[in-house]
């Protein structure tokens, strides 16, 4: 009996790790697969409504299509601006970041031999720009775009397939399965899509109310780089803990360089950081109607294990995927444990 369970345990431990090389090696199809499965979610009610009201199928796709695509150009055209906006401002920072390097190398009193060579060349942002190949630059972003418009095009694909698929899910799941079988799959895709769906629409919700929040105290103190600062605590406030520290870092660098180490840097960081905390301990406890019911050692982990499979896009689907894992594997008797050990219930 030990020896069978030795073995099972054996089987799933080299089973996880063969589906993790699969994961990681394949990001480039498995990240918009991840992306298509939970915009079907979020998709859900609205597929479910039309097709009561005897819509086509066909017509069911072209406005999801038009939506996802609408949504993607309005993140891209505010990414260009953002992108734009930062290359514009950049060169007049030559100087004053110059300054603040050399002011700080001398408050930190590092010896002398090891400034010497950096206080006799200032540095020189133009020359640095001249040094850098205009056509590897052009190469980089022209890939980056197409990179872009290649993932949007497998999610809208994969969403396709998913879509026609749902709707006769049930009755090609009882060819296989019991009937009793296939509803309680059923269900446990429907407890998968309120809890993702609830997540994602509320985690978007309180991520867009503290980028505007955000926004307007950048704005109000005169900091540069607006526009960026708030894409910036919008997308990373999807990353738990740490994402929302590393976007409050970006304005508040910002706002130093610019007016040094005055009141404005005290007052921005001080309005950032209680919003954070507001949203993060007040707001967002009271939206998330249904909670992941994940341990914060979990989510850590989780962070770090995403992060390594699928780089900073794994970071903001950690939380989600590990929430859909916790409740599949609740549905088997064998590997209950291992939920007991990521839930927090």
């Amino acid at each position: 009996m030990q020896d069978n369970k030795f073995l099972k345990i054996t089987l799933g431990l080299i089973a996880f790790a063969i589906v993790v090389v699969i994961l990681k090696e394949l990001r480039a199809i498995f990240i918009p697969l991840t992306f298509a499965i939970m915009l079907s979610f979020l998709f859900a009610p609205l597929n479910r409504f039309l097709v009561r009201k005897k819509i086509p199928t066909a017509i069911i796709l072209v406005i999801m299509i038009f939506i996802i695509l609408t949504v993607f150009t309005l993140i891209g055209s505010i990414m260009y601006a953002s992108i734009s906006s930062f290359v514009m401002e950049f060169p007049k920072y030559e100087a004053k970041i110059t300054n603040v390097v050399q002011n700080l190398i001398i408050e930190l009193e590092i010896p002398q031999e090891q400034i010497t060579n950096y206080l006799n060349n200032k540095v020189n942002w133009v020359e640095i720009v001249d040094k850098l190949s205009l056509s590897e630059v052009v190469s980089k972003t022209t890939g980056s775009f197409i990179n872009f418009l290649v993932n949007l095009l497998l999610i809208v694909v994969f969403m396709m397939f998913i879509v026609l698929g749902r709707n006769n899910l049930l009755k090609r799941m009882e060819k296989i399965i019991t009937h009793e079988r296939a509803m309680q799959s059923v269900l446990v895709f429907s407890k998968l899509e309120k809890q993702l769906k609830t997540y994602l629409i509320n985690k978007t919700f309180i991520s867009l109310l503290t980028a505007f929040i955000g926004m307007f105290f950048i704005y109000i103190f005169g900091v540069d780089f607006v526009i960026i600062s708030g894409f910036f605590l919008f997308v990373l406030n999807y990353i738990p803990n740490i994402g929302s520290v590393i976007a409050t870092l970006f304005p508040i660098v910002v706002c130093m360089i610019q007016y040094g180490f005055g009141w404005q840097v005290i007052a921005l960081s001080s309005s950032l950081i209680l919003t954070q905390a507001t949203m993060a301990n007040v707001v967002e406890p009271k939206l998330m109607g249904t909670r992941l019911h994940l341990s914060p050692i979990m989510i850590l982990i989780a962070l770090i294990f995403w992060y390594w499979v699928w780089g900073p896009v794994g970071m903001i689907l950690a939380v989600p995927l590990t929430s859909s894992f916790n409740i599949i594997i609740k549905e088997f008797n064998s590997m209950k444990f291992i939920s007991v050990l990521i839930s927090d219930d």
